[in-house]
């Protein structure tokens, strides 16, 4: 296939699922799948023909990304507080670790 551009696969792609898709037994399901795939068809077309037109006009809709993943410095991390668990949040009375809930306002932890 040299000579074939990436669009021109993904159209053929397409159409391959969309002949793939008269396998689907639930009607409604298959006319789904068909009207997404003719729309994808239909602007992928559209896509090869401005592109045949307007090939210097038209930026590419792909980009390199310098990184597969966004780092996070450690220093954007902020440092949560653990609560202390044998004082309620709410009333700040002392709760036994075995309960679950506070004994002097019935907050749940």
């Amino acid at each position: 296939m040299s000579g074939v551009s990436e669009i021109e696969q993904f159209q053929r792609w397409l159409q391959a699922r969309l002949a793939m898709s008269e396998n689907i037994e639930d009607p409604s399901e298959r006319d789904r799948v068909n009207i997404q795939i003719e729309s994808a068809i239909h602007l992928a077309i559209q896509y090869r023909q401005i592109l045949d037109e307007q090939s210097e006009i038209v930026p590419s809709p792909f980009s390199e990304m310098p990184a597969p993943v966004r780092v996070i410095e450690n220093a954007d991390l902020e440092k949560s507080e653990i609560a202390d668990s044998s004082i309620c949040s709410n009333c700040q009375e002392p709760v036994s670790p075995d309960l679950e809930f506070c004994p002097a306002c019935g907050k749940y932890r």
